[in-house]
Formats: C-alpha cells, structure tokens, sequence
C-alpha cells in the first residue's frame, strides 16, 4: 500500500470519528460495548483494506477517492449503530452531522493554508499534521459541540427524527463533497487557484454549515411546529370531550336521582335476602355516578366525577383537596386538558399495580401567596426513564403516543408556570406551580 494514500485513508478516519465523536456525547451505549468496538473497529480497517486493494491500487482515480470517502463514512455508520443504542436515523443524524462538522474544518484549513503559505515543506511534517490535520477538527468539533449540540439537543431531539431533512442535509453534503473531489482532482494551475483553494472550500463550508442549520434548527422548529399544532388540536378535542362528558355526567345524575325515588318499590320484593342484596347494589351504584364535587371550578367538578368513576372500575382509592376556585385565570379547554392529562396518567400508572390494596391516586392543589399549587401523586410500580426531567413513554410507538405529558407541559408554560416530575419510594409525583397573572 502506498504510503501518502495510507496515511490519507487513517487521517481521514481520526478527522471524522472525531467529528462525529461529539454527537454522541451522552448517548446510551449496546452492552458489551468494548467488544462490539473492537470488532466494529476490525470491520472497519479489513473493508477499507480491501477497497484499497480492489479499487485504488491501481491508479488513484478522482471517483474511485469519493467513494472511497463515502465508503468510510458508511463504515463509521456501522460502528455507530453497531456500538450504540440509536436507531438507524438517529445514524444517520449523528453521521451527516459529523460529516458536516469534518468538512468544515476541512475548507477552513485549506483556505487558511492557501492564504499563509504554510505547508509541511515550510514548517515541517509534525507540526503540519499537528495545526491543520488534527488541531481544526478539534476545535470544530468542540464549537458545535458547545454552541448547536449542547443548547438544542432534548433527546427528545434524539426522539423521532425528520427522515426528509435528513435526506435533504446528506444531499447538500454529498453535493459539497463532490464538487471539493473534482476540484482537487484539476491539475497544474485550477488546482491551485484562488478557485480551487479559496472559492471551492468557501462554497462547500457554507454548505456544511447549512446541514447542521438543517439537522438541528430546521428540523427542531418543523417538529416544534408539529407538536404546537397537535397540542391545539389535542386542546380542542379535550373541549369537545368536556361537553361531551358534561351532558353524559347530567343524564346519569338525573337517572340517579330518579332511582332513589324508586327504590322503595323494591321493598315489595317479598324474598327478603333478595331484596336488600339488590337494593343495597343499586345503592352502591348510586353512591358511585351522584357522586359530587364542589371545588369552586365546574370544569374541574366534571373532570373529578369522571375519573372517579374509572378509578372505582379500576379498583383504584382516590383522594381529592381542591380549591377550584384558585384556577380563575385558567380557561376551561385548558383546565380540562391539564387535569385530564394527569389523572389520566395516574390512573393508568396505578393500574399497573398488581396488589388493588396499593393502588391510589391523589390531588392536592391550593393556593400560596400569587401562585397555584397542583400536587399530584400516584402509585408507579414501573420508574419510568426521564430525560430532560419528563418521562418518556414506554409504548413501542413513541412519535405517536407521549402526548399527554406534552399537552401538560405546553399548557403549564402557556401560563407561565414550573413543573416537576419524579419518583419516590414507588410513587410518582407531580408538581405543578402558576402564577395567578401568568397568562
């Protein structure tokens, strides 16, 4: 193997891990890790060995070093995917962005070194690796990192990802990419003009640097948009279902209250035994859909008969201490949406409790000084994961299900307020605090 073409291929390598190091910062390793990256590692020189010795060996053609450059990128995505618990497009994310962020220190140094003169044969070979075959990649790793990965990543950024932006940031990059090969590939002369070593470099880093805007602004706003439009959409239902539940809740009162009146017919049931068994489950019935809370918020009354019902079918013992009246400045589709959200997801916690004696959900929420306080609490067999200090669904489809918690989180920073949320000696607890004038 040549030894200029070796070197290429193992500088090339160190540049783009270390570029695509920083995008993995923080993100969960497979098990057996050490072995799976040696492997990964084994792979990786063997395929690279191989394409040299099959394709390049011959002749150093300008087609055969793109792909060459796009083969190891591929590469790269395998030890990521092999050595990480990511999906295939959060590869996918993770190595464009890499990619984007090597090939940026890439044009900057070879304008840079156009500019000053400074090659191996002025300042030597060491020191010419060490300042612009290392040194660039490093700090342009570490300013993505501190500046873009840092203050936009939620791993709900590593949630879904946009396969379309994805697609559309490798295009631009490969674009860049090609257009930096057949410029190198120009001899005598074009090679070294300002076009070849100024404009063409200059051309390609904008192009890198839109692929990041692209991975991480563009595509967080469209999926900030996304969620904004399901949340209205959420909050609209959650009104329509308030009505719904109003009149529902109406109709079984007044057949309760209908069925108190007679139930002393039911005393002419001349077998005794029978007669008070079956007056004594219609009264249970009743004493369950009368049930009544006057909390000082209707929307909140109807909200607690509801999920008082369900917590009875599940088995589950409800507890409740609210001042509704403290909720003044909230509107009903939000106040429904909120409260809906929470115990729903209470009550769907506690289930999961196999023991009913320990299945309980409670709600505390009063005021203090300016501000409204919401405590929620309820039985959590599982601990969930968190991640930003929100739990994250457990169902298998995650891009559709989670919303619930959204809407919460939505509607508290709609007005203004802090949320909480952890567990505690298997228990999940919410907290919630608004200000009175948030809106």
């Amino acid at each position: 193997m040549d030894q200029m073409q070796f070197i290429s291929i193992f500088r090339f390598t160190i540049q783009l891990l270390i570029s695509e190091a920083v995008f993995l910062i923080g993100i969960p390793r497979r098990k057996d890790f050490p072995v799976r990256l040696f492997c990964s590692a084994v792979c990786y020189s063997l395929s690279a060995a191989a394409y040299y010795k099959m394709i390049l060996s011959p002749g150093p053609l300008m087609a055969t070093y793109i792909a060459l450059w796009i083969l190891l990128f591929g590469l790269s995505l395998g030890v990521i995917f092999a050595c990480f618990d990511v999906s295939f497009e959060e590869t996918l994310f993770i190595g464009v962005g890499g990619y984007a962020t090597e090939h940026i220190a890439f044009a900057v140094t070879k304008i840079v070194q156009y500019i000053t003169w400074m090659d191996a044969e002025v300042i030597g070979v060491i020191p010419e690796y060490l300042l612009f075959r290392l040194l660039p990649y490093i700090l342009a790793a570490a300013l993505v990192y501190f500046f873009v990965i840092r203050k936009n990543r939620r791993q709900t950024e590593a949630e879904q990802k946009d396969k379309r932006l994805i697609i559309l940031a490798m295009v631009i990059l490969f674009t860049a990419i090609v257009l930096s090969g057949i410029t190198d590939s120009l001899s005598g002369i074009w090679r070294q003009s300002l076009l070849g070593q100024v404009i063409c470099p200059l051309y390609s880093m904008v192009c890198a640097v839109l692929v990041i805007l692209i991975e991480f602004f563009f595509s967080r706003e469209n999926r900030l948009t996304r969620e904004r439009e399901i949340m209205e959409q959420m909050l609209q239902m959650s009104y329509a279902q308030q009505k719904s539940s109003k009149e529902a809740i109406d109709i079984i009162n007044i057949k309760c209250h209908d069925l108190k009146h007679q139930m002393g017919l039911l005393t002419k049931i001349d077998d005794k035994e029978q007669r008070h068994q079956y007056i004594d489950e219609m009264r249970r019935a009743v004493s369950i859909y009368d049930a009544s809370y006057q909390t000082g918020c209707e929307s909140l009354d109807y909200i607690l008969r509801e999920k008082t019902l369900l917590c009875d079918e599940y088995e589950i013992t409800f507890s409740c201490m609210a001042d509704g009246g403290t909720l003044w400045f909230m509107e009903a589709p939000d106040i429904y949406a909120l409260f809906g959200n929470m115990l729903d997801n209470a009550i769907e916690s506690a289930q999961k409790e196999s023991i009913p004696q320990k299945r309980c959900v409670s709600l505390r929420m009063n005021r203090q000084g300016q501000m409204v306080h919401i405590h929620i609490e309820n039985t959590c067999p599982d601990h969930p994961r968190f991640i930003d200090g929100i739990p994250v669904t457990t169902k298998a489809d995650q891009q559709n299900h989670g919303y619930g918690v959204r809407s919460i989180c939505y509607i508290v920073k709609k007005y203004q307020g802090q949320i909480l949320m952890r567990v505690r000696d298997g228990r999940f607890l919410l907290d919630i605090v608004l200000p009175e004038d948030g809106k």
